[in-house]
């Protein structure tokens, strides 16, 4: 049986591990899909070491604003990212949980592998799944269509 407290997406992405890795660590380039659906990345800064903090500002409508930060806990270029994640949306005991994304080789492409855990109620991970789902079908649309084009 899986635990509602943690959830995990996967996705395959036509891009190498090279290019996601950057992907999720670049400002420039995380400000082009790191929040779900329509919502858009206002800012985004990442000081990718072990200790590092990471920050984005997402947009959703002309007013409201979503801010999630935290700090680095593993990084293995083009391999794996561990983070803390620390949304201005929540409060309460689930407030700081852990994310780690892997990304593995795969067919044409890269399986990225997100794991994101620690959550007090399972509604709080429904609704990040949701989320987590959103930005990497963002993800795959702006790495893809730099392949395509």
């Amino acid at each position: 049986m899986s635990d509602p407290l943690k959830l995990q997406v996967k996705r395959h992405i036509k891009a190498s591990r090279a290019e996601l890795f950057d992907a999720w660590t670049r400002p420039e380039l995380m400000k082009k899909w790191y929040s779900p659906g329509p919502m858009t990345v206002i800012t985004a800064t990442s000081d990718l070491r072990v200790g590092g903090v990471y920050r984005v500002e997402m947009r959703e409508g002309p007013e409201t604003i979503y801010v999630a930060t935290g700090i680095y806990k593993q990084i293995v270029p083009n391999q794996l990212l561990s983070f803390t994640w620390e949304p201005d949306w929540m409060t309460g005991p689930d407030h700081q949980t852990i994310v780690t994304v892997e990304f593995n080789e795969a067919d044409g492409g890269t399986e990225v592998l997100l794991t994101h855990e620690g959550f007090a109620t399972a509604e709080t991970a429904g609704k990040h799944d949701q989320g987590w789902q959103g930005c990497l079908a963002n993800l795959a649309k702006v790495t893809e269509a730099v392949q395509v084009g």
